[in-house]
């Protein structure tokens, strides 16, 4: 049943899926060279082929169908190696023949083993520029066409989909013909590809884990209208966790969609905008967007007069008028009118069980409306009676109630509501007074269209009537709706369940210009009252906003805002030469996006869903408790426990705009705490499309100006956890911000390296030559500048983010157009790695020692500090510095990551008077690239006591003013001292005097001790580097805005006994600041 036909003796085309010759010359599939030159020629181009050479691909996906391909494979080998060598005597023949049938022998166990298929032994890399085609087939034409490639923290796993059918192990599901989109799992170290994804079925966005054992994905519906067949699936490749990956019968597929313990009202099927899920680094934690509805993509909800031919309910409402024929109204003598309510699975469920439970109404029975006892058939549809009496209508003129399926899971709820109007005049709705026109005019403005024919006639939809269906709408997100008065005739009157969620507005000169471009005949707003005589005249306004939340259910039901509203205009005579015309309805169906985890319920035993929960979190102003939040476009950390996301209308006061939400949660999967980490958007400006480091504490996420405010482009931003330290990413080397938008970011799990894609033309030197969106990946240290990857080709083609990176950032992984390997020719987007090197430099730029008064013994010594400015590694080959100067520290053979530094100290002896310079060399390695190099000046001048400038040893005589100072403007001279042996505090101060002063406290320590090292005269705010002697090591300091500074230096015991120093110098490397102190032993 798992099995895969072998592909090792198909000819040209070297198996299903591969691309090679045709015999017109062209590069195509098997199945289009048929459709091009018939079958006759393929099957004589199939004949004339070469055999395959050794290595081909061999699909076993079970023992059987692996001997089969290996004894082919070895039949194909043996004829095509060694028939020369059969000319030797029938001995050797026998002997080349064994070797290949242990070969193929061997080939088959070990296929079968790991479970997964071999691919060609020729390696899919570019070793100079370090780029893997990741979409790769078969035959000649490699490259097959894939996208949403992802790579693990370890770098070895990718995940991607295709619509191709490759050679592939089939652990799970068995291949199938069809242009589906397919989830691939693919291991770098060994080329074995495995079919994640049932190929029936559309997947998509494919996350996968730190070692690559959990994948998720998002798996489409059988049929496009089938919404409710989408969701979530995850699978562990190794369920005993004891295994290599992909072994038959140690994988397992889970949907979360049917896993138990959902949210109610849930459903992830109805995202429609970066819907994918995303993984935690250590597969323990799935995090989705879903969608609140008071409506089930799973139900079928369809209602009928009496016992009549039931019709699917239109607008999640039943006009009861509509079905008993009454337009006019009920009368309070009219009999009680009876509807049938039925309700079954959707097709896609599968299943014939009734998923509702007992429905009921949110008013109470004894109201306008009652219901009466369910009853089920064996095919699953279920029918309750619902009963309007007319009666009630001497209390009022209309009547709203909502019938609820109350189904034990999500997919039987529904929330239908129910209408009934009587007869006589409607009097307005206590709405209160509207926003005003300014507010209005701020607000998108759509175009309501009738349903159902705009002739009194209602047969077309005699569930709900005559009505405008606004369809799915998101609280939080006001709008307009205007609809034409064309056709209809009397005196108007609204009745609305929800004043805030729809009512009669009238607009501004403003918003009516917008209404005239938008195609409206006649934009003079009809209020309630107004008499229409059916001409093109007027137009009626409908304000949508169903952000007001019933009082007190928020926090204890996030999805009582997820429910059907609806008004209805109702349409009365006005006196004999005005008839009424049937009115209409505006129904609306509030939804919410949201975001849900689900975490593994037993760790180390195969992926088990836990009950889902809400992750759009935020706590409530009282910080009683947490309330729900609209949010999308989810990242989670490497332990599950930050979850960021995009927030929509965090302050219910304030306009709506989006932020980025960093929300943590213990282990149990309690609500901790929640920050705003995006900053203030009170200027108008959004923030979205985070990204989290496996550590939770660097947070990516993407800037967009107000709207209203064109020209300022969207750019990449990085902060902390809490939202401190924000700085912008997409910048030139200058620090100039990206000159058009940045988007889509990625960030490696350390937190070290950010990918974006950018449109700016100036982050790099040749980017003013490029068009279309570019890749581009930097650190996200504060050094370092943006390197151009490669162009990504068209917005649809990225998806939502523009690479995925591995562990250290060292291996990207994307999707462009562009070709980018040899067998690269279908000119569609292709998945592919590549391998970015770091880059070398050395802060500072220079080292100077100052000037020193004197020859001595002790010397004093600098900081250097060898710096990856990124993206990728680096490793510190060698570190040499010329004479008289000498190099101290343990950076060569350390690797460095980007944006990290290896601190070492370069020190000077003044053992000759004059001038003296030299150079720190550095070379590094990083691949793909060369070796790297770096050089650094080293200055430092010594003078004789008494002989300034003068000569000693043959260092030159120079004017003092001349040489290297700390500061331009002191004075280069300095006092000089006896031997420094006697006295620590007499030991020469190299450099020059300047305003910079060093105290340090206690001037005799012994080691274990701290000495309080003060200083004074400094920059405001300027970094110093205090460091101990001619060794290291080196402590950082920040002065005070006063200049003055306070560290504390511990005196280590391996540091030696005797004279000591500790100096001051600044970024620039120069030395500012000198203080001496004495070293003894604890017992003098």
């Amino acid at each position: 049943m798992l099995a895969d036909p072998s592909t090792a003796d198909r000819g040209l085309w070297g198996g299903r899926g591969g691309m090679g010759r045709c015999p017109n010359g062209a590069r195509r599939t098997r199945r289009q060279c048929r459709a091009d030159c018939g079958g006759a020629a393929v099957r004589r181009a199939d004949q004339g082929a070469r055999p395959a050479p050794p290595g081909g691909r061999l699909a076993s996906t079970g023992r059987r169908s692996a001997r089969k391909g290996s004894r082919a494979a070895g039949h194909e080998a043996g004829r095509s190696w060694f028939d020369p060598a059969m000319k030797h005597g029938r001995s050797r023949d026998r002997r080349l023949r064994l070797m290949v049938l242990v070969a193929a022998v061997v080939t088959a166990v070990s296929g079968y083993a790991a479970g997964v298929t071999l691919l060609r032994t020729t390696d899919d890399r570019d070793t100079a520029t370090g780029t893997e085609l990741v979409s790769t087939g078969e035959g000649e034409g490699g490259a097959v066409g894939g996208r949403a490639v992802r790579i693990s923290a370890d770098g070895r796993h990718l995940v991607f989909q295709s619509r191709a059918e490759l050679p592939s192990a089939t652990p799970l599901f068995a291949n199938f013909s069809g242009d589906r989109w397919r989830v691939y799992g693919r291991d770098r170290t060994t080329g074995a590809v495995t079919l994640l994804s049932d190929p029936r079925f559309d997947a998509t966005d494919p996350q996968t884990s730190a070692d690559g054992r959990v994948v998720t994905y998002r798996r489409g519906a059988a049929l496009p209208e089938d919404r409710g067949g989408t969701g979530t699936v995850v699978v562990d490749r190794s369920v005993s966790g004891a295994s290599a990956l992909d072994r038959p019968g140690n994988v397992r597929a889970t949907d979360l969609t049917t896993a138990p313990g959902p949210v109610p009202a849930s459903f992830p099927a109805l995202c429609d905008r970066d819907c994918g899920p995303r993984l935690s680094g250590d597969g323990s934690t799935v995090v989705y967007p879903s969608v609140l509805s008071p409506v089930s993509p799973d139900l079928v909800v369809s209602a009928a007069a009496g016992s009549a031919t039931p019709r699917t309910i239109g607008g999640d409402m039943i006009d009861v008028n509509a079905l008993a024929g009454r337009p006019g109204g009920f009368a309070p003598d009219d009999r009680p009118f009876d509807v049938t309510v039925s309700t079954r699975a959707a097709a896609h469920a599968g299943t014939d069980a009734d998923l509702t439970g007992r429905p009921g109404l949110q008013g109470r029975q004894s109201g306008a409306f009652r219901t009466g006892t369910k009853k089920c058939g064996a095919s699953g549809t279920c029918r309750t009676t619902l009963t309007f009496d007319p009666a009630r209508c001497a209390d009022r003129p209309v009547h709203w109630d909502r019938l609820d399926t109350r189904g034990a899971t999500s997919s039987g709820r529904s929330s239908i509501t129910l209408l009934a109007r009587c007869a006589g005049n409607v009097p307005p709705p206590a709405c209160g007074p509207g926003p005003d026109a300014g507010r209005l005019a701020e607000l998108p403005l759509r175009r309501g269209e009738f349903s159902s024919s705009i002739k009194s006639d209602t047969s077309s939809d005699s569930v709900s009537g005559r009505r405008v269906d606004v369809g799915p709408v998101e609280p939080g997100r006001p709008f307009l709706v205007m609809v034409p008065a064309r056709g209809l005739t009397g005196r108007v009157a609204l009745s609305t369940q929800d004043c805030a969620a729809v009512r009669l507005v009238e607009p501004g000169p403003e918003l009516r210009e917008r209404a005239a471009r938008a195609g409206a005949a006649d934009p003079t707003p009809i209020a309630a009252g107004a008499v229409l005589d059916g001409s093109d005249s007027g137009t009626l306004y409908f304000l949508v906003d169903p952000a007001a939340r019933p009082t007190g259910e928020a926090a204890a039901d996030p999805a009582s805002a997820a429910r059907t509203y609806a008004a209805r205009v109702v349409l009365s005579p006005a006196g004999a030469a005005t008839p009424a015309s049937d009115g209409f309805s505006v129904t609306v169906r509030a939804v919410r996006q949201v975001v849900e985890m689900r975490r593994d319920a037993k760790p180390g035993a195969g992926f088990a869903p836990g009950p889902a929960t809400l992750v759009s979190l935020v706590k409530g102003r009282d910080a009683s408790g947490s309330r729900t939040v609209d949010g999308s476009r989810p990242a989670v950390s490497g332990d599950g426990r930050t979850v960021v996301f995009t927030a929509h209308g965090l302050d219910p006061d304030a306009p709506p705009a989006d932020a980025v939400v960093a929300a943590r949660f213990a282990d149990d999967g309690r609500h901790l705490s929640s920050t705003t980490v995006s900053g203030d958007t009170s200027d108008g400006s959004t923030a979205d499309s985070p990204e989290v480091s496996s550590d939770g504490r660097t947070i990516v996420f993407v800037r967009r100006s107000d709207p209203a405010a064109p020209g300022e482009a969207a750019q990449v931003l990085v902060t902390d956890e809490r939202g401190r330290g924000t700085r912008t990413l997409s910048t030139a080397a200058s620090g100039a911000p990206g000159n058009a938008d940045s988007t889509r970011p990625a960030l490696s799990p350390d937190g070290r390296v950010v990918a974006f894609a950018s449109s700016a033309t100036n982050l790099d030197d040749a980017s003013e030559s490029r068009t279309g969106l570019q890749l581009f990946v930097r650190a996200t240290g504060s050094r370092g500048s943006a390197v151009r990857l490669t162009g990504l080709g068209k917005a649809e083609d990225v998806g939502p983010y523009a690479a995925a990176l591995d562990a250290g950032g060292s291996a990207v992984a994307f999707t462009t157009a562009e070709s980018l390997a040899g067998d690269d020719g279908n000119e569609r987007p292709d998945a592919y790695v590549r391998t970015v090197a770091g880059r070398l430099s050395l802060e500072p730029a220079a080292l100077d020692f100052g000037t020193f008064a004197a020859r001595s013994a002790t010397g004093a010594g600098l900081p250097v500090r060898i710096v990856n400015t990124g993206p990728g590694p680096i490793t510190v080959k060698s570190v040499e510095a010329g004479a008289p100067f000498s190099y101290r520290g343990a950076c060569a053979g350390t690797t460095i990551r980007a944006g990290e530094t290896c601190t070492a100290v370069v020190s000077f002896a003044p053992r000759a008077a004059g001038r003296h310079t030299g150079t720190l060399r550095v070379e590094a390695a990083t691949a793909p690239a060369a070796g790297l190099k770096a050089e650094l000046g080293l200055t430092a001048r010594v003078e004789e006591p008494g002989r300034p400038g003068g000569e000693d040893g043959g260092g030159a005589s120079e004017d003092p003013s001349s040489a290297p100072s700390p500061d331009p403007s002191a004075d280069p001279s300095s006092d000089a001292s006896s031997d420094p042996s006697a006295d620590p505090s007499a030991e020469p101060p190299p450099g020059s005097t300047t305003a910079a002063t060093l105290n340090i406290t206690p001037t005799v320590a012994q080691p274990g001790r701290v000495l309080r090292v003060q200083g004074g005269g400094f920059a405001p705010n300027a970094r110093v580097s205090l460091t101990w002697g001619a060794t290291g090591p080196v402590q950082e300091a920040v002065a005070t805005s006063e200049g003055t500074l306070t560290a504390y230096v511990p005196v280590a015991h391996q540091q030696g006994m005797g004279p000591a120093s500790i100096t001051a110098s600044d970024e620039s490397g120069r030395l500012l600041a000198y203080a001496a102190f004495l070293v003894e032993s604890a017992d003098g």
